[in-house]
């Protein structure tokens, strides 16, 4: 094959995930499975789409101290059939298609562990917010109508999706019981998934059909907001209401699996991917900066399914003051940061919240040894 019958400067197509095993890599796109060499792992890793394929040739010909003529077949042939399997960004429509790609929010775009495990959903729709093109999968036609009804101003129309964003697994998806037992016998639950990950689960469908905006805010644009993300629970006294204070609590991992705990004690929280602080106000925003979306499609739709018990009482939306903030081993302010840390680079605005959380350490009650991970 000849390098002008192959894409001028391949790149990898974001919607593949790679994982590397002593030297070869399997490629994931979709249900298909494609298994490398050593030779052609190396030559996908070089997919950047700013080196030709002779470029590539020559850069491994250093690696293996070879003749960049020997090794440019193999090149070739690898970058035909990377081509061939959909595994790259098309350059028939220029940097335009390779924009419009890297803007798809799927399952393998999050960091998460369980992400390779999301399923494909008979419905979806595509949401354009906050730059991104996201992917959300539905069990239900009527569960997809009600979603992009609510969120209506980001809805993208059907003909306008790119046609990866159709074969591409979620990166959100909704499960709703039909039934107060299922097939097993057992009481399900109304589940919020992030890849394959349960964000939330509830036995009111309300609850997760409202929680799908909070976990959009995430990828939003948080500055224009008005708000900082950090890693963390909001909690509260029951009957607490806005305007009244709230306690920020270290939170290791998902609220899922410590609700019936912090229920019986009494305790309000707040369902949210990470604690909203207005670094101006230093108050606690509860609800989901940023996404303009109507709440009343997603109450209504709810109605049509089984109440299957009494969720955990969720904080009103609105602004909190905040007069506490505990931690494990936190008794200085130091140590509160250092407990709240955001977990991995791709944090929004890590350093600004970092900052507000200082500042904010300088106004509250710092409280050692509260944390809910057990």
């Amino acid at each position: 094959m000849s390098e002008a019958g192959i894409l001028s400067n391949p790149r990898s197509s974001p919607l593949v995930h790679a994982q590397y095993f002593d030297g070869e890599a399997v490629l994931a796109l979709g249900d298909e499975l494609h298994l490398l060499n050593p030779v052609a792992a190396l030559v996908w890793q070089c997919c950047d789409g700013a080196s030709s394929a002779g470029e590539i040739a020559e850069d491994l010909a250093e690696v293996f101290g070879a003749d960049p003529g020997a090794l440019q077949s193999d090149v070739l042939q690898a970058i035909g059939e990377f081509k061939s399997a959909g595994l790259l960004v098309p350059d028939e429509d220029g940097a335009g298609a390779s924009q419009t790609l890297s803007r798809v929010l799927t399952a393998y775009d999050l960091d998460c562990e369980s992400c390779k495990e999301a399923q494909p959903r008979a419905f979806r729709t595509v949401l354009e917010f906050g730059g991104h093109l996201v992917v959300i999968g539905f069990d239900t036609e009527a569960a997809c109508i009600s979603v992009e009804a609510a969120f209506s101003s980001y809805v993208v129309a059907r003909s306008d999706i790119p046609t990866v964003a159709h074969d591409a697994r979620p990166a959100f998806s909704l499960t709703l019981a039909t039934s107060d037992v299922d097939a097993r016998g057992m009481k399900p639950l109304h589940l919020l998934y992030r890849g394959g990950d349960v964000l939330v689960s509830g036995r009111n469908a309300s609850r997760v059909l409202n929680a799908l905006a909070p976990y959009l805010a995430l990828h939003g644009d948080l500055s224009g907001a008005g708000v900082v993300a950090i890693p963390g629970l909001v909690v509260a006294q029951a009957g607490t209401k806005p305007g009244e204070p709230v306690m920020l609590l270290q939170a290791a991992a998902r609220l899922t699996g410590r609700e019936q705990r912090l229920a019986k004690a009494g305790i309000m929280v707040a369902d949210s991917p990470a604690i909203w602080l207005d670094p101006v106000t230093n108050e606690v925003v509860v609800g989901a900066p940023g996404v303009s979306f109507d709440s009343r499609s997603l109450m209504s739709h709810a109605e049509g399914y089984p109440q299957l018990g009494a969720d955990i009482s969720l904080l009103s939306s609105g602004r909190y003051p905040v007069h506490a903030v505990s931690a494990r081993g936190a008794h200085d302010p130091l140590s509160v940061l250092l407990a709240f840390a955001p977990p991995n680079e791709g944090w929004p605005l890590a350093e600004s919240a970092l900052e507000a959380l200082d500042a904010l350490l300088d106004r509250v009650e710092i409280i050692e040894g509260n944390d809910i991970r057990e």
